[in-house]
């Protein structure tokens, strides 16, 4: 028996240190492994690689950019341990202009090891529009002459941090030097400078990739003025006299009309190219036109280029009208290839007035007036003072017919500068001149007269006299006619009147300025 027990005690001691050691190795902790090597793998977008590995207990891993995930879609797979074969897939999310790197970490328990590298091979760089097209000479940006005031929007969108601080010298673009990020939508406004605003021109728009030289080009097409535009209103009822040394214009602020020594100047004359023609017509019949040639025109516009600039000066002047006849007419200046596009014959339209397409290329109407040639219908006794001749004008406006009470037949009499007179007296043969069948501007009241008091006329006889009734002398001074500045006053008007008493004839009476 005590063998037995002996046997017994040996093989329970044996069990108990089984126990013991089996109990000692499950609580001791197990150290992961993990490959020595990373892997280095170059990927392009779109495309995908395998993954292999050996894990030696659970374990999961992750990616370090949204562009690189596994197949199961995400950026983080799990697995059990053991040998392993993982897909990854490169997108083109965030692709951009160079080379870009995605880490896959490796962790499995606490522990954790960056085990591969993915680069993904980058792209060139490129701008888009705001439809997503590139930029190109197919797709630019088109610029129109009418939106030179408000400037051009560009929308755009890049694959790289953006500056923009490089462009044609005849562009502006608003706020420059600009700058943006890739993959986010800029904007930048452009117009065009005034000096460069004529011609038709191609120009480039620099995007820069931010502190390099590298770059994209957002093309600029402007088409150019399609017009011909000047400082000066084309209708600006410009009028020169009869010889040609003078022209004026309405003033819209008096209605009243300045005058200036001709040639006529016009600034900032812009036409589309070097290529254009100047064609003259003559208005023979209220906006009916006619093109002069060179034996008929007596219009001349000289137009002169301005250095480094594309806008140009032009000066018109007229030759001396010799004929008792107002006459009207306007200049064209319209660039070749669009005179060949509408057609020399297709200027007028069939009632002989410009077209809308020819319209747009006059760059002035006006008028010239017609000689004076005195009339015998009235002459003017001066004594031994130099003589004074009325004469009659030729087609009056309806203004000036209405301020005549309706009197077709007016004639005007200018009296030379500061020039005195011993004696005036208007008689006439065609008119009947009497106390019965005339008044004056001044016997009226009306606002014609101004100030030539002391002086004023009077019907004396058959004649219509001035006299200066504060001292009772015949004649004129030769301040007369002249406010304090010495600036000529309102005529004069004598009106002659019919039994009826309506207004036949006006004289109108004053200085030359």
């Amino acid at each position: 028996m005590k063998y037995i027990n002996i046997l017994s005690k040996m093989w329970l001691m044996a069990v108990a240190v089984v126990v013991v050691a089996c109990s000692e190795d499950e609580g001791a902790p197990v150290t992961p492994s993990f490959p020595e090597e990373e892997q280095i793998l170059s990927v392009k977008a779109g495309e995908s690689v395998d993954l292999v590995f050996e894990a030696s207990m659970d374990w999961k891993l992750y990616s370090s950019t949204l562009w690189c995930r596994f197949s199961n879609g995400m950026t983080s797979i799990s697995g059990q341990a053991g040998k392993q074969t993982v897909q990854v897939s490169v997108n083109e999310e965030m692709l951009s202009y160079g080379e870009m790197q995605a880490e896959i970490t490796l962790k499995q328990g606490d522990m954790e090891k960056v085990i591969a590298k993915l680069t993904r091979q980058g792209e060139g760089l490129w701008v888009t529009d705001a439809n997503g097209n590139y930029f190109s000479e197919e797709n630019l940006i088109p610029f129109f002459y009418r939106e030179i005031g408000k400037g051009v929007d560009i929308n755009f969108t890049t694959n790289y941090d953006w500056t923009i601080e490089e462009y044609p010298e005849w562009l502006v673009v608003n706020e420059a030097p600009l700058k943006g990020l890739g993959f986010r939508p800029g904007n930048i406004t452009v117009t065009i400078k005034d000096e460069f605003s004529a011609f038709a021109k191609k120009g480039d728009i620099k995007v820069k990739r931010t502190g390099t030289d590298d770059f994209v080009n957002i093309p600029v097409n402007f088409y150019g003025i399609d017009r011909v535009s000047s400082d000066k209103n084309a209708w600006g009822g410009w009028t020169f006299n009869s010889d040609g040394g003078k022209y004026s214009t309405s003033n819209s602020m008096t209605g009243e009309s300045d005058e200036f020594d001709a040639p006529l100047v016009m600034q900032n004359v812009l036409v589309n190219g070097n290529d254009y023609e100047v064609l003259y017509f003559e208005d023979f019949s209220d906006k009916q036109y006619r093109l002069m040639d060179d034996d008929s025109k007596w219009i001349n516009a000289t137009i002169e280029s301005n250095e480094g600039v594309e806008n140009r000066t032009a000066k018109v002047s007229v030759m001396e009208n010799s004929t008792s006849k107002k006459r009207k007419g306007a200049i064209l200046v319209i660039p070749t290839d669009t005179l060949n596009m509408i057609g020399r014959d297709n200027l007028l339209t069939v009632d002989n007035d410009f077209t809308e397409a020819a319209g747009k290329y006059v760059l002035i109407g006006l008028s010239q007036a017609a000689k004076q040639i005195a009339t015998s219908d009235f002459t003017v006794d001066t004594g031994a003072s130099p003589a004074v001749d009325v004469v009659k004008i030729d087609d009056p406006s309806a203004q000036l017919i209405q301020q005549c009470f309706g009197a077709e037949n007016i004639y005007e009499c200018v009296l030379a500068k500061h020039t005195s007179y011993e004696y005036f007296a208007i008689s006439s043969g065609t008119y009947n001149i009497s106390s019965e069948t005339c008044m004056s501007g001044g016997d009226m009241g009306l606002d014609y007269v101004g100030n030539w008091q002391p002086f004023s006329g009077m019907v004396l006889g058959s004649s219509y006299t001035f006299m200066n009734y504060a001292t009772w002398e015949f004649g004129l001074s030769a301040e007369a006619g002249y406010d304090e500045s010495g600036a000529p006053l309102k005529p004069i008007y004598l009106f002659i009147m019919n039994e009826e008493g309506a207004a036949i004839a006006a004289v109108l009476i004053k200085r030359a300025e």
